[in-house]
């Protein structure tokens, strides 16, 4: 016997089987018998069938394409026919006994059918093209929430049961075109309202003639996985939301780019145009639009001052004795903006707090139709709007600390400034004051030795001590000048004031001192001589009292835009991770106070026995020397 196609099937009725099967055994009872199907004939060469074996024949029947298809399109179901078709085979080929033993076969396959059919744990439906019922499962009538069957029967036909009409049809269209529909997602609505989501498998039922008569669907609920992915989607579109967020807080401190970047991607995910964010400004009592995207503007290009529809609230939000409870989300409020031509917008608002404060609140424009305030999409923007205070927060404070800074550099500055012009005062003082002092004494000593008639040699002696003492004053008040603030350093630069410096050093040490300016065609600002003549000092003497060196090299070369500070020995260094605990770099910790005052940049780099190298550049500032 030849294969049948499934068009051979539907094309030719029940008592063919013979010629649509193509069936070339002539000797077959069967075969000249067109009045009767041939799996009512139970000596057939179909199969190896003894006389005792009759029911085995019919078995192999059932799954004949032939019966199998047209017990399926049959309207009357397959149990039915499956039954009829029985009856007719047991009446014409079996006896009593016979009869007796089929009939129990039957119904234990009726109750097979009937337990797989009932007892699937899916939604299953029956009916014809209209969408009238012919039958449905216990699981369609309890997950579709029913009282019994007949109560869901009574809706007579099966559109009712889909959410969507169009799920409807589009499952009749592909039935129709292609006998069959695999995984069809469709939503299907309960007895009380609510929604299911299914996965919808189905096949047609013909009649004998092959045409389609009605449908079978078989549903799935997979509401619950529907949701898991829902939620996970919404997870991944709040996590990528403050992500963004995060990202930009990590890449810049910049208030305004942050909340940008907030805005941006929360309207992207929320699949609106238009919004912006509004921050307190408790010192003028009102809202500071710091962020928008697609807000009406007015003539000016800037946008109104936005008005609270809760006028109670807004003047809540604007008292900075207010305090709230952290919340996870605070409820929505609205407000309204005033554009161009006084066209008004209304907003829905969702706060910003951070530690018990309102920092301002995220207003978007939401079309009608569109709810913000229940579900994932509420909390996406309670989650945004505790971030968004945290980042508000956090800004402020580096914004702070940046402001501090600057105070304190300022200060630094102005106190090393002040320090360096009272050294210059003390130094003009010793200098004038009591250096004239003390050669006027010398003058005055001289003149008493010149009239001192008696006892000469003795008043020669006290005369001649004095006039060593007053030497010696002299001398040391001359160096402290010196070492307050060189007048070679104001008189003639720095390049022989470091001269006279270094060359004094080595005169009273064992240290090598290798010393060179570089670039120097004409003097720079004299602040910024005397820091350098500062940072020399400095540098020279931690290498005198803890470097334990016998080298030290200095170089300061000017190379545009900076002017670089070397300075290095080869002493015994010390632990740089101890550099702000170590009682001993308080000079370094000077250095680098010095440089930040002019705006440099310091550099030390040192480890035990490896001594100490310090680099520091400080911006050029050309400036003549008088000023």
């Amino acid at each position: 016997m030849q294969p049948l196609s499934k068009q051979d099937v539907n094309k030719h009725s029940l008592t063919r089987c013979r010629q649509i099967m193509k069936c070339d055994k002539t000797l077959c009872p069967a075969y000249y018998r067109r009045d009767t199907a041939c799996w009512h004939v139970p000596k057939t060469l179909c199969g190896h069938h003894g006389e005792s074996a009759n029911f085995r024949k019919f078995e192999q029947c059932l799954t004949c394409p032939v019966f199998k298809n047209s017990a399926e399109s049959d309207p009357r179901g397959w149990n039915n026919v499956v039954a009829d078709e029985v009856r007719q085979f047991i009446n014409k080929n079996f006896n009593s006994t016979e009869v007796l033993k089929l009939q129990n076969d039957l119904h234990l396959a009726e109750r097979k059918y009937q337990r797989l059919f009932e007892g699937s744990k899916d939604l299953i439906y029956i009916a014809y093209k209209n969408g009238n019922f012919i039958d449905v499962n216990n699981a369609c009538v309890d997950i579709l929430g029913y009282s019994c069957k007949e109560e869901l029967l009574s809706l007579d036909s099966v559109k009712k049961l889909y959410d969507k009409i169009t799920h409807w049809e589009l499952f009749k269209r592909q039935i129709d075109r292609d006998g069959f529909v695999k995984d069809f997602e469709a939503l299907f609505r309960k007895k009380n309202g609510s929604r299911i989501h299914c996965l919808l498998s189905g096949n047609a039922v013909r009649n004998n003639d092959g045409e389609i008569i009605g449908y079978q669907g078989i549903a799935k609920d997979i509401t619950a996985r529907t949701d898991a992915i829902r939620n996970f989607y919404q997870r991944h579109r709040e996590l990528w939301v403050l992500n963004s967020v995060a990202f930009a807080m990590n890449a810049t401190h910049d208030l305004d780019v942050i909340l940008m970047t907030a805005l941006e991607k929360a309207l992207k995910v929320l699949n609106l145009t238009s919004g912006g964010i509004f921050l307190i400004d408790y010192d003028k009592s009102t809202f500071v639009l710091r962020a928008k995207q697609g807000l009406p503007e007015n003539a000016k290009g800037q946008t109104d001052q936005i008005q609270l529809c809760d006028e109670l609230l807004m003047g809540a939000l604007l008292r900075k004795e207010l305090f709230l409870d952290p919340e996870p989300i605070f409820p929505v409020f609205k407000a309204v903006l005033k554009g161009e031509n006084n066209k008004l917008t209304e907003l829905i608002c969702f706060l910003i707090t951070a530690k018990e404060k309102a920092c301002g609140f995220i207003a978007l424009d939401v079309p009608k139709g569109k709810d913000l305030t229940t579900g994932h999409d509420f909390h996406l923007l309670g989650s945004l709007g505790n971030f968004l205070g945290g980042a508000i927060e956090n800004t402020q404070l580096v914004e702070t600390i940046r402001r501090h800074r600057e105070e304190l550099k300022e200060l630094t500055a102005m106190l090393f400034q002040s320090q360096e012009m009272e050294r210059r005062r003390i130094a003009r003082e010793l200098h004038d004051e009591v250096g004239q002092a003390l050669t006027g004494i010398n003058f005055t000593l001289e003149t008493i030795e010149k009239v001192a008639v008696k006892e000469p040699d003795r008043i020669h002696a006290h005369i001649l001590e004095i006039k060593n003492q007053i030497n010696r004053t002299y001398q040391e008040m001359r160096r402290l000048s010196h070492h307050l603030h060189p007048a070679i350093l104001s008189d003639l630069g720095l390049e022989p004031a470091m001269d006279a410096y270094l060359n004094h050093i080595s005169k009273h040490s064992s240290l090598q001192i290798d010393f060179k300016m570089v670039g120097f065609r004409e003097r720079v600002d004299l602040n910024i001589e005397s820091v350098l003549y500062r940072l020399s000092q400095e540098a020279l003497t931690n290498t005198l009292k803890h470097a334990r060196a016998t080298q030290f090299k200095l170089s300061i070369i000017k190379s545009y835009p900076n002017i670089i500070f070397l300075a290095q020995d080869n002493g015994i260094g010390f632990d740089s991770a101890r550099f702000m605990g170590n009682t001993h770099t308080l000079g370094l910790l000077s250095m680098r106070e010095r440089a930040a005052m002019l705006g440099g940049k310091f550099t030390l780099k040192t480890a035990k026995e490896e001594g100490v190298r310090i680099r520091i550049e400080i911006p050029i500032k050309e400036e003549s020397a008088d000023d």
